[in-house]
């Protein structure tokens, strides 16, 4: 994950991007008082971690295909959730 403290330092690299989005990142950015770099570093980080959480649900799918819940799986969980009395 970025983190502008332990970074080193940056990399400056070529974008293509398409003119009306770039419009969009400018203007968001000038609400939020942030530029370009900050904004496109943002939507980099959260489609990296979007990715990330798509991949832990598909394993985790996967994991029920191959060991689905059984009928009584569950049986013993509500008595073990009521409250003392």
């Amino acid at each position: 994950m970025y983190d502008p403290n332990n970074t080193p330092s940056y990399k400056t690299i070529p974008l293509c991007i398409d003119a009306s989005l770039l419009k969009e990142i400018d203007l968001a950015g000038r609400a939020d008082k942030r530029d370009r770099s900050e904004v496109v570093r943002e939507a980099l980080e959260l489609w990296l971690q979007r990715r990330s959480l798509a991949e832990k649900v598909r394993i985790h799918r996967e994991g029920y295909k191959r060991h689905p819940v059984s009928q009584d799986e569950f049986t013993p969980v509500p008595g073990a959730q009521t409250w003392p009395k």
